[in-house]
This record gives C-alpha cells, sequence and structure tokens, in this order.
C-alpha cells in the first residue's frame, strides 16, 4: 500500500464543527466552577464570565475564520504564524502545539476518563493508567484507518457529549426546584480583581475554538466550511456553557459548591459539579450516572485532539525536509507515522506521570500564540488593505 497518498478534502461541516466543539468541551466547564464560587459572591457574575469569555472566543474565531479560509492549509498555528511572521516562529509554535496542545491534554483527558471509568467498573480503578494507554491506543488506532471512519466516529461522540450537556439543562428546567441565584453586588463582584483571575480559567476553557484549522487542508469547500465550522460551533459551545453553569447553579446548592476545595486538584474534584447535580435529579445513582456520563464526553474530546495534532506534525513535513517521513498518508487519508509519534509521546508522558507538568504550561503557550496570529492579522490588514479576502 502507498505511503504517499495525495491530501484530499475529506471532511465535511459537519467533521470539522464536530472537531472544534470537542476539542473545546474538556473537562474545564465541570471544573472551573468550584473555583468561581470561592472567589465571587454573586451567581449572576459567574454567567456573566461564561458569556464574556464566549464573546472572547467569537472574536478570536472571527479573525481565524479569515486567516483559514484564505490560506485553507493544515497546521493551524504552525501555518499561520510561519507565514505571517517567520518559519522560526511557525516551527516553535509547532512543536509546543505538538506537546502541549495535545500529547499532554490527550494524556490529561484520558486519565480523567479512566478514574471515573473506575469509579463504574472497580477494577479499572486498580490501574488507571493502564485504562488510559488502552483508551488512546484504541481511538490512535481508529484514526490510523481510512478518514472518513475516524471523522464519523467524531461525529457521533460529539453529538452524544452534546446530548449529555443538554439533558442536564433540561432537567435542571423540568425537575429542579425553583431556586433564585445567589446576589451579592454585582457591579463590586464585577470590578473584584478576583472577577478577572476567573475570567482567564473561563477563556482557558474555551480553548479549541481554533480546531479546524489543525485540519483545514483537509476540508471541503474551506472558503465556505471553516469559517462556518468555526463560528457556529464557538456559538454553539458558548451557549451550552452558560446555560448548563445555569443548569449547575440551579440544581447544586451554593454551600455543595463551596465545599469542593479549589486547591486540591483531582479528577473528583474535577468532576464533583457533575456528581452534586446528577445526585440533586436523582439521588446517589444519578449523581454516578451522570458523572459517568460527563466522563464518557471526554471519549470525544481525546479523539479529536488524536484526529488533529498529528495534521500539525504532517504539515511541518511538508516545510521541514528532516520530519518528512511525518508527511506521508496511506490511502486513506491518514498521517499514520504522525500518529504514531503523537502515540509514543502520550505513551511517555503517561507512563512517566509528566503530563501535569506539560499541562501547566497548556493555557499560556497557546493563549500567547493566538494573541500573535490575532496581531498578525491586524498587521496584515493594515499593511495589505487590497489583499483579496474571503
Amino acid at each position: 500500500m502507498p505511503e504517499t497518498a495525495p491530501v484530499l478534502r475529506r471532511l465535511g461541516l459537519w467533521s470539522a464543527s464536530a472537531i472544534v466543539v470537542a476539542n473545546m468541551i474538556g473537562t474545564g466547564v465541570f471544573s472551573t466552577l468550584s473555583y468561581q464560587v470561592h472567589a465571587l459572591p454573586d451567581e449572576r457574575a459567574i454567567l456573566l464570565l461564561w458569556v464574556l469569555g464566549g464573546l472572547s472566543a467569537l472574536a478570536g474565531a472571527l479573525c481565524y475564520a479569515e486567516l483559514g479560509a484564505g490560506r485553507p492549509r493544515s497546521g493551524g498555528e504552525y501555518l499561520l504564524l510561519t507565514q505571517l511572521f517567520h518559519p522560526a516562529v511557525g516551527f516553535l509554535a509547532g512543536w509546543i502545539s505538538v506537546v502541549a496542545g495535545f500529547a499532554g491534554p490527550i494524556a490529561a483527558a484520558a486519565l480523567a476518563f479512566s478514574a471515573y471509568f473506575g469509579k463504574l467498573w472497580p477494577p479499572a480503578a486498580q490501574a488507571p493508567t493502564t485504562v488510559a494507554l488502552v483508551l488512546v491506543s484504541l481511538i490512535s488506532a481508529l484514526h490510523m484507518l481510512r478518514v472518513e471512519i475516524g471523522a464519523g466516529f467524531q461525529v457521533v461522540t460529539t453529538a452524544f457529549k452534546i446530548l449529555v450537556m443538554l439533558g442536564i439543562v433540561v432537567a435542571a428546567l423540568l425537575v429542579a426546584p425553583e431556586r433564585a441565584l445567589v446576589q451579592a453586588d454585582l457591579a463590586a463582584t464585577v470590578f473584584d480583581p478576583a472577577f478577572a483571575v476567573s475570567l482567564v480559567y473561563v477563556t482557558y476553557a474555551y480553548l479549541g475554538w481554533n480546531a479546524a484549522l489543525y485540519v483545514a487542508g483537509e476540508v471541503r469547500n474551506p472558503q465556505r466550511n471553516l469559517p462556518l465550522s468555526l463560528l457556529a460551533s464557538t456559538a454553539l459551545v458558548t451557549l451550552l456553557y452558560v446555560a448548563v453553569n445555569w443548569a449547575f447553579l440551579r440544581l447544586v446548592p451554593f454551600a455543595d459548591l463551596v465545599r469542593v476545595d479549589p486547591g486540591t486538584m483531582s479528577v473528583e474534584n474535577e468532576l464533583a459539579v457533575g456528581f452534586f447535580a446528577g445526585r440533586a435529579l436523582f439521588g446517589e445513582a444519578g449523581g454516578m450516572i451522570v458523572g459517568g456520563a460527563i466522563a464518557f464526553t471526554l471519549v470525544s474530546t481525546v479523539s479529536a485532539m488524536v484526529l488533529a495534532g498529528p495534521r500539525v506534525l504532517a504539515a511541518m513535513a511538508d516545510d521541514w525536509p528532516p520530519f518528512a517521513v511525518f508527511g506521508r498518508r496511506h490511502s486513506g487519508g491518514s498521517p499514520r507515522h504522525a500518529i504514531v509519534f503523537q502515540w509514543l509521546l502520550i505513551m511517555l508522558l503517561l507512563l512517566t506521570a509528566s503530563f501535569e507538568f506539560v499541562v501547566n504550561f497548556i493555557g499560556v503557550s497557546l493563549t500567547l500564540f493566538n494573541i500573535a496570529v490575532i496581531v498578525g492579522f491586524l498587521r496584515e490588514r493594515w499593511r495589505e488593505p487590497d489583499r483579496p479576502r474571503p
């Protein structure tokens, strides 16, 4: 079987949108609420945080939509920073994306999944790293098949993720008793430094709004589908984030939220809000069911990153001959060598438990590259006002 099959545009609007949604929705929407209730006494301010975070993500998506439609090649920040600034800047961004933007978060999401899976099936709790290794290995193997197979799996698992979140919101509307939001001085809360700090963490939860650009070279009709996938998906996630946080605040007593120790980083704390919400709806068993459903949504997150990450390596291979091996594709369109390299990197992070060190730098490094791209976008608009734009 030839390993140099041409890159074909096999991904449609639904697939590109599913990649964006799944990259955005991880544990962030469930883990940050415990931090916010400790810092902010007004629940209206908490909902405002999620609205502002969504508007910020939409602004970024607008910039990326124009850039991506005009440069419909895969690679994300690697490609954009290479063309907007210098190949060395793009090279640095590419490798940081591969390690800190994909391998580290995949390892973290897989371990989060295994920890909750262990609650549903106790034998798995004895070997959480093994469960994480198996999950990543299975999904990596799946994405080494035809691109259409991986894309179909991505659409299905992302649909499940959306249904879980909508289910929480509908249950809050139909089952939860009427409860007014906890209120304080809204203006004073918004101008408190704690509000700004909380907003930073919320913006981290929105990371992934640019994910379609990592696979831009494989998206059909990119001038239409790339902007649509970025903007529609980011808007959808914003609505889901605001609605789900409203549902959690309606379902879970403020006192229970405050009991979660924000200084203790653990999967139990990250998903505790989902457990509390399920328990409020259906008792102790409901807590396990809802928490488990939330954990299984991480399969979609892992899949989206396993799909997108190797495309950065493949894009770098086109421009840097020493990495040409990562650009080889089999007849089904998958960059198998790049997928295997990413799998090995994830295995290393999981087995050495060093992914936490990597993940600590994700938000800052990726946000800096996002800002650099937007600065380059504005500079290009100023320097080349007559440049054809989609």
